[in-house]
Protein backbone atom coordinates (compact mmCIF):
# COMPACT_ATOMS: atom_id res chain seq x y z
CA UNK A 1 0.00 0.00 0.00
CA UNK A 2 0.94 3.89 -0.75
CA UNK A 3 2.33 5.71 1.66
CA UNK A 4 -0.21 8.30 2.31
CA UNK A 5 2.21 10.58 3.74
CA UNK A 6 4.27 10.81 0.88
CA UNK A 7 4.38 13.64 -0.82
CA UNK A 8 6.00 14.64 -4.94
CA UNK A 9 8.22 13.12 -6.23
CA UNK A 10 10.72 9.96 -4.85
CA UNK A 11 14.19 11.31 -3.33
CA UNK A 12 16.96 11.56 -6.12
CA UNK A 13 14.46 11.77 -8.67
CA UNK A 14 15.16 15.62 -8.73
CA UNK A 15 17.88 15.51 -11.45
CA UNK A 16 17.44 18.91 -13.45
CA UNK A 17 19.02 20.47 -16.62
CA UNK A 18 18.73 23.74 -17.07
CA UNK A 19 18.51 26.40 -19.75
CA UNK A 20 19.36 30.48 -19.18
CA UNK A 21 20.40 32.86 -21.39
CA UNK A 22 20.00 36.93 -21.39
CA UNK A 23 17.80 36.42 -24.49
CA UNK A 24 14.84 34.38 -22.11
CA UNK A 25 14.51 37.62 -19.78
CA UNK A 26 13.38 36.78 -16.65
CA UNK A 27 12.63 33.10 -17.50
CA UNK A 28 14.76 30.09 -17.42
CA UNK A 29 13.80 26.29 -18.88
CA UNK A 30 14.27 23.30 -16.21
CA UNK A 31 14.24 20.09 -18.42
CA UNK A 32 14.01 16.66 -16.48
CA UNK A 33 13.18 13.41 -17.37
CA UNK A 34 9.09 14.17 -18.10
CA UNK A 35 9.11 18.02 -18.99
CA UNK A 36 10.62 20.91 -20.30
CA UNK A 37 9.58 23.79 -17.55
CA UNK A 38 8.99 27.50 -18.00
CA UNK A 39 10.46 28.63 -14.75
CA UNK A 40 9.88 32.20 -13.82
CA UNK A 41 13.15 34.04 -11.89
CA UNK A 42 11.27 36.98 -10.72
CA UNK A 43 8.40 34.78 -9.32
CA UNK A 44 10.62 31.53 -8.09
CA UNK A 45 7.92 29.78 -9.21
CA UNK A 46 7.67 27.21 -12.75
CA UNK A 47 4.74 29.24 -14.80
CA UNK A 48 4.86 26.38 -17.64
CA UNK A 49 5.15 22.80 -18.04
CA UNK A 50 5.45 21.36 -21.60
CA UNK A 51 6.36 18.20 -24.03
CA UNK A 52 8.65 19.45 -25.96
CA UNK A 53 11.09 22.72 -26.24
CA UNK A 54 9.62 24.59 -29.09
CA UNK A 55 6.34 24.75 -26.99
CA UNK A 56 8.54 25.77 -23.89
CA UNK A 57 10.47 28.80 -26.17
CA UNK A 58 6.78 29.56 -27.63
CA UNK A 59 5.44 30.33 -24.14
CA UNK A 60 8.63 32.30 -23.07
CA UNK A 61 8.43 34.51 -26.25
CA UNK A 62 4.53 34.80 -25.30
CA UNK A 63 5.16 35.84 -21.76
CA UNK A 64 8.43 38.30 -22.96
CA UNK A 65 5.32 40.38 -25.38
CA UNK A 66 3.09 41.20 -22.45
CA UNK A 67 3.99 44.38 -21.55
CA UNK A 68 1.62 47.14 -21.29
CA UNK A 69 1.69 48.85 -24.67
CA UNK A 70 -0.84 48.67 -27.48
CA UNK A 71 0.22 47.22 -30.56
CA UNK A 72 -1.85 46.70 -34.34
CA UNK A 73 -2.23 43.28 -35.17
CA UNK A 74 0.74 43.32 -37.86
CA UNK A 75 2.43 44.94 -34.86
CA UNK A 76 2.01 42.37 -32.68
CA UNK A 77 2.31 39.74 -35.03
CA UNK A 78 5.83 40.90 -36.75
CA UNK A 79 7.35 41.29 -32.76
CA UNK A 80 6.61 37.84 -31.61
CA UNK A 81 7.76 36.61 -34.67
CA UNK A 82 11.01 38.17 -34.70
CA UNK A 83 11.37 37.06 -30.68
CA UNK A 84 10.31 33.18 -31.06
CA UNK A 85 12.84 33.54 -33.79
CA UNK A 86 15.56 34.82 -31.90
CA UNK A 87 14.92 31.97 -29.23
CA UNK A 88 14.93 29.25 -31.31
CA UNK A 89 18.28 30.61 -33.00
CA UNK A 90 19.81 30.50 -29.61
CA UNK A 91 18.67 27.21 -29.25
CA UNK A 92 20.34 26.16 -32.39
CA UNK A 93 23.56 27.73 -32.85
Amino acid sequence: MANLNFKGRPVGSGKNTFIEDPLMGDYKITIDEYSYNVFDTVKNKTVGFHTTLEQAILSIARKLMLQEKTYSLEEFATEFQQTHTNLKEAILK
